[in-house]
């Protein structure tokens, strides 16, 4: 999804969890999924996400902040 941003972390427990953001005028009407893609510098990334939120903006181009949220390893950030 162009201009998502991500965010990866360890939780308290040590395991990997990570989030991304989208802003986008159209989603299919989903719960979970597997989220893949590339990001700017090339890295292939892929995991596992549920739909956390979705804001719908005012006006009528109807743009949607939606935000993932992964747990586990987001695959393809491995050096």
């Amino acid at each position: 999804m162009p201009g998502a941003t991500i965010d990866c972390w360890d939780d308290v427990r040590g395991q990997p969890q990570w989030s991304a953001r989208v802003v986008t005028r159209s989603l299919p009407d989903i719960e979970e999924g597997e989220l893949a893609g590339e990001t700017a510098g090339g890295r292939v990334i892929s995991g596992h996400v549920l739909v956390a939120d979705r804001q719908v903006g005012p006006g009528g181009r109807r743009e949607t902040l939606v935000v993932f949220h992964g747990s586990g390893a987001l695959q393809g950030l491995e050096d």
